[in-house]
């Protein structure tokens, strides 16, 4: 690999340390203050309606800054974000509604992050190499978060309350971002004066290929909303709200997505990409059934090893397709616009989903609309993947005349 792939690799190892540390106890610590999974739903929506935002105003501060430089400050704002909880949270417990000013700083700094990152993944890789770069990103970035688990759980096991190991996470936390941003200084700088559109990406009628990529992504967000807001929560109170048995099994169920993340490396080949894609989907979408249908410890363990399975099948392919998809536009203008374009749908679909939790649970009576929000945002994985078979088997016809 190059410098700059491995520099990338090391710096999204390293954030994912941080990240998941973060995202597997900042629901928990959050819900404790709240103790609603809907106000909780109501906070990711802020957070990602923030995340394209931030990739709007990365695409404006990239004609001044390199990629590397929009990439230290996201980290710097996610690293305020945590810092307003540790000084600030004991206000939570009378002022809930300061989660959605977390939300909103903390959804602009992973705007930042993501659209610089995305854009130094995609510049630093060819379609030669990208099979093998992203493979070996999901390696580094599983087996980070086979470490932050366990070093997490270690944390809270030995703190004398759960809430007070929580705050010793988020400041592990915001030592590695810091680390993250300091190794990210040495990527190699980018700078792209090129003018862009972005409101025009969104016309969807001309380029099959552009519709394929936006409604791709729009498809995934609704299903990516599940983990984004009820999944680590319907574990912790599987485990009856203990924070160290909570932290154990997420520690055992990276070691299995570490193995399977191994091999997908090896069984993910251009001739089978969409089997693979259909295989992992399925998987995903038994994984998230079983949990809300048997909210209990067997239910969260079933969820666990099978999204462990099947993630790496279903979202490693994702990102092979996708990025090799962007990369026939590099060439021809600058890439930002779509890039930034993607993320709107895919957030525009990640906000679909949390809203329709709190629709069903509007209309129907506990415990069923959580049952049938989770069953709908379920089958997007399938409708994904129904998706693209669809469109692969469309462009091959139009090939052949």
């Amino acid at each position: 690999m190059s410098k700059n792939e491995k520099l990338l690799v090391i710096v999204n190892a390293t954030y994912f340390i941080a990240a998941t540390m973060s995202a597997v106890f900042v629901n928990v610590y959050l819900y404790a203050f709240t103790g609603s999974i809907y106000s909780m739903t109501m906070y990711a929506m802020v957070r990602f309606t923030m995340i394209p935002l931030g990739f709007y105003v990365g695409g404006l501060m990239s004609h001044k800054l390199s990629l590397s430089s929009i990439l230290s400050i996201g980290l710097l704002i996610i690293i305020s974000a945590f810092s307003f909880l540790l000084g600030f949270n004991q206000l939570f417990y009378d002022n809930y509604f300061l989660i959605f000013v977390v939300g909103l700083v903390l959804g602009s700094g992973e705007g930042l992050y993501w659209f610089s990152i995305n854009s130094l993944n995609l510049q630093s890789s060819s379609k030669e190499t990208r099979a093998s770069f992203i493979s070996t990103m999901a390696i580094f970035n599983s087996a980070s978060t086979v470490i932050a688990p366990f070093v997490a759980t270690m944390i809270v096991r030995l703190s004398n309350t759960d809430t007070q190991g929580y705050i010793r996470i988020f400041q592990i936390v915001i030592i590695l971002q810091i680390i993250a941003a300091l190794i990210s200084r040495k990527v190699e700088n980018v700078y792209v004066n090129k003018a862009y559109t972005v409101w025009d990406k969104f016309n969807l009628k001309e380029d099959l290929q552009w519709r394929y990529v936006m409604v791709s992504h729009f498809l995934f967000g609704v299903r990516d909303s599940l983990l984004i807001v009820l999944t680590s929560i319907l574990i912790y109170n599987a485990t009856g709200g203990s924070g160290s048995l909570y932290g154990d099994l997420l520690t055992g169920f990276a070691v299995f997505n570490l193995i399977a993340n191994l091999a997908a490396r090896r069984f993910i080949k251009r001739n089978n990409r969409l089997m693979m894609y259909a295989f992992g989907s399925i998987l995903l979408f038994t994984s998230t059934m079983v949990l809300v249908l048997s909210p209990n410890i067997f239910g969260a363990i079933y969820f666990g090893l099978i999204n462990a399975l099947g993630n790496p099948f279903m979202v490693n392919t994702f990102n092979i397709i996708m990025m090799n998809a962007l990369q026939d536009y590099i060439e021809k203008e600058n890439i930002y616009g779509r890039i930034i374009s993607k993320e709107f749908t895919l957030n525009g679909g990640r906000i679909l989903g949390m809203a329709s939790i709190l629709i069903f649970a509007t209309f129907i009576p506990e415990p069923l609309s959580l049952i049938v929000a989770v069953t709908f945002c379920s089958s997007f994985a399938i409708i994904l993947v129904v998706y693209a078979y669809y469109y692969h088997k469309r462009r091959e016809l139009i090939k052949r005349g």
